[in-house]
């Protein structure tokens, strides 16, 4: 059986943690954890678990540093495949080790994405079609190990890993965000990112998620609104791939079309 290893950065996240730990102590075989200077007893907690093989301490806000960092100690314990997600995000609770052991057994895809849904609280998620666009697309990845495998170097917004050569497949494996479902969750969040770059208020202006639509979640992914909304989402997620390829299509023929007139042009 492959061997999936998951990494987490985190600073103060004592509010979702035992939480968090309960949810992937059955889904991953290691956890490797690097606390950011937390003084909530996020590290203690961290440092008792029995799935947690290696903890590391670093100070000062760095995600490409930090991230790196993990990586170079998850390496350490010789995974298949990797995984990182925040403290905040939850896959959904129909999910077990058998459903990531079938993924895992591909020859041909080195990458499996998973879509994120912002809750509003503990119940509802943010449905306004402005973050049903933001669902559609599949921001967090579980990948097959690699020593091309990296993370950019960015202070900032260094989200997933680079350098991962291979086939990429979306799943239908829901995450439940839970990072914004209070003003004093948002504040924190907003207090640190504004410390590192005043250019990001509108950003972070749209994490409280004022006027939402809320959508009710449904544990249960064989429900009928469960298939219907994901069907929704691929079909928006089309909408933004399809023009992509048109584009690239387009280049290619119009790259030869350019060669091919030059080609002429010379023999004359």
């Amino acid at each position: 059986m492959a061997k999936l290893v998951m990494m987490i950065r985190v600073k103060d996240g004592i509010t979702f943690l035992n939480e968090w730990l309960a949810c992937y102590e059955n889904l991953v075989d290691e956890i490797v954890a690097l606390d950011n200077g937390s003084t909530d007893g996020t590290y203690e907690a961290l440092s008792v678990h029995p799935k947690v093989v290696d903890l590391i301490r670093t100070e000062g806000y760095n995600e490409g540093r930090d991230k790196n960092l993990l990586y170079e100690h998850m390496r350490k314990r010789n995974p298949d495949w990797c995984m990182w997600l925040d403290v905040d995000e939850f896959f959904e609770s129909e999910l077990t080790r058998k459903d990531f052991d079938k993924l895992m057994e591909s020859k041909f895809i080195t990458r499996y994405a998973f879509r994120r849904f912002h809750f509003i609280d503990r119940t509802h998620f943010a449905g306004s079609w402005f973050r049903l666009n933001y669902s559609s697309g599949h921001d967090r990845v579980m990948w097959k190990e690699q020593p091309s495998g990296y993370f950019e170097n960015k202070i900032l917004d260094s989200p997933n890993v680079k350098g991962i050569t291979g086939l990429k497949m979306p799943t239908n494996f829901r995450l439940k965000h839970l990072g914004y479902i209070s003003k004093d969750l948002v504040d924190k969040k907003a207090s640190i990112y504004r410390g590192i770059t005043a250019d990001l208020e509108p950003t972070l202006q749209e994490m409280y998620l004022k006027n939402e639509r809320p959508i009710k979640w449904i544990d249960n992914r064989r429900s009928l609104k469960v298939i219907m909304l994901n069907n929704l989402l691929y079909g928006i997620q089309l909408t933004h791939i399809l023009p992509k390829i048109t584009y690239h299509i387009s280049k290619m023929f119009g790259t030869k079309q350019t060669q091919n007139n030059s080609a002429t042009m010379a023999t004359n």
